[in-house]
């Protein structure tokens, strides 16, 4: 149910351009090979080989002063850099490694050396993802490349890794869901422009750690907002995706009629036969998807669309037909039907997203499941049909949303018991917590009696008080101390007393 994790890999080709040149040409390895920028000062190195380097020659220096430090006996070979074909060069090296991803794009750079994959779901292909990145390094090795891979939770996570972490060789992979590995890194990690680079050095800030300290409020005021989208972006709570070299293929089957049709068994019959059009493209391939769009073209120049949504991604014909068929019956076309277009917007590899429901579930059962959920979103609607999904917020009432289980925000991981926090969370959490009046023992101490709608609660025991503290640098000040508490009643209920004015709350209850 749901999808997995995101997964990306990056696998990084450090000084690309020469790397190119010396793999097409490779006497160029026993050469003093600089590759050059013109500047409006003049030429200057951007790249120089292993020999160049030990000759003394550095980038940044003008070509001019470079050609002093060359011997007598060194072949000396200057060229200029040439953005375009390298970069052509790493998208056709990209394109050959399409069968470790699905969606393969490089970094967003004018001087791009870095392809980046998405891996989510078929690591087991590989028999896992350190096998995978493995694999991957062979592949580029067997080239005669040198390259570091990784592979992360995000974009800016696996490229950290790669150029900080990773070795030739040495592919690392960071666990899902871990980014502290990431904290002690240097601040270019964060692929911040070189201007705001530059500030932050100038203050003493050198690593991803000290950046996480400050108060993103005041960094926002003093420094923009690249910063903290970077932040945003490695962690993930900001968005990034890959850009595909090529455009991802399209599933797409349509039929035109020389006349209209109205009755509703033509219709389902049209749709059935295009549906297996769609079916019969992704099978080859081991695909399925979980979300069809149907576009009807009507006598009236008017345009109508069906859209049916799963929890996982399948190709069974007859659980699509199906769940088609309950569509159909609740849609009203306002006149005849002229053509027909159906579209797999989301696709992905069977078993990508076969992960268990619940603990101890097997497959199968999973699978009905899923089924069962599938006819009730058709039957009641996508919004009527929910489940809860955990996000990372540390005010309780916004920790767990209930989403649709067909909605694209929903992760099977979130509905397991083992997934929570280890926190001692109640059974029951109120959406808003409830105002309730306090006898305390002593001032600002831990509750002795509540009392809420008449009602008189009796406390006998009482936990030390957690404190959740957060929401200032939003602008939005949460300060709270919480109480476990057990009653007269045997009952266990969460309180909590709001240090910004001392009132006290009821939040939740355990059964």
């Amino acid at each position: 149910m749901g999808r997995p994790p995101q997964r990306i890999l990056c696998l990084w080709l450090p000084d690309w351009a020469l790397q190119r040149r010396i793999n097409t040409q490779p006497d160029l390895q026993q050469c003093v090979l600089l590759l050059t920028e013109s500047r409006k000062q003049g030429d200057f190195v951007r790249y120089g080989n292993q020999l160049a380097r030990r000759r003394g020659m550095q980038i940044g220096m003008p070509i001019s002063e470079a050609q002093t430090f060359a011997q007598a006996r060194d072949r000396l070979v200057v060229e200029e850099v040439q953005p375009a074909e390298d970069r052509q060069a790493l998208v056709d090296i990209a394109l050959r490694c399409e069968r470790f991803s699905f969606r393969i794009g490089i970094e967003e750079s004018d001087t791009a050396e870095s392809i980046l994959m998405d891996v989510t779901g078929i690591a087991h292909f590989f028999s896992g993802e350190e096998a995978l990145a493995d694999q991957l390094n062979q592949a580029v090795t067997s080239r005669h490349y040198m390259g570091h891979v990784a592979i992360g939770d995000t974009i800016g996570a696996a490229w950290a890794a790669a150029h900080y972490l990773a070795e030739p060789n040495r592919p690392v992979v960071i666990p899902s869901g871990e980014v502290r590995p990431l904290h002690a890194l240097p601040l270019p990690a964060l692929r911040l422009s070189e201007p705001l680079l530059r500030k932050l050095l100038r203050l003493g800030i050198t690593t991803i750690r000290q950046v996480l300290t400050l108060d993103r409020a005041s960094l926002a005021r003093r420094l923009g907002h690249e910063i903290l989208t970077r932040l945003d972006q490695l962690t993930g709570q900001f968005p990034e995706t890959i850009t595909p070299c090529h455009p991802l293929p399209q599933y797409r089957a349509r039929k035109t009629l020389e006349e209209g049709i109205t009755h509703p068994d033509a219709i389902e019959q049209l749709v059935s036969l295009l549906l297996k059009r769609i079916l019969d493209m992704l099978a080859p391939k081991r695909l399925g998807t979980r979300h069809l769009a149907c576009r009807f073209a009507l006598e009236n120049r008017a345009v109508q669309t069906l859209d049916l949504r799963l929890c996982e991604t399948t190709s069974d014909p007859q659980h699509i037909r199906e769940l088609m068929r309950i569509h159909l019956e609740k849609l009203r076309l306002s006149s005849s039907v002229i053509g027909l277009e159906i579209e797999a917007l989301e696709v992905a590899p069977l078993g990508a997203l076969q992960e268990e429901f619940l603990e101890g579930m097997t497959r199968d059962r999973s699978h009905q499941l899923s089924i069962l959920l599938n006819r009730f979103s058709s039957r009641l609607g996508e919004q009527a049909v929910v489940a809860p999904s955990l996000f990372p917020d540390p005010i309780p009432e916004r920790s767990v949303e209930l989403v649709s289980v067909t909605g694209p925000s929903l992760s099977t991981s979130t509905l397991r018991g083992s997934r929570f926090h280890g926190l001692d969370r109640p059974t029951a959490l109120f959406l808003k917590p409830r105002p309730v009046e306090v006898i305390a023992s002593i001032p600002d101490g831990p509750p002795v009696v509540l009392f809420w709608k008449q009602r008189r609660i009796e406390i006998i025991d009482c936990s030390e008080p957690e404190r959740i503290e957060t929401g200032w640098w939003q602008g939005e000040y949460v300060c709270r101390d919480y109480y476990r508490v057990e009653t007269t009643n045997g009952e266990w209920l969460w309180v909590f007393r709001r240090l910004q004015d001392s009132r006290w709350f009821w939040h939740g209850e355990w059964f």
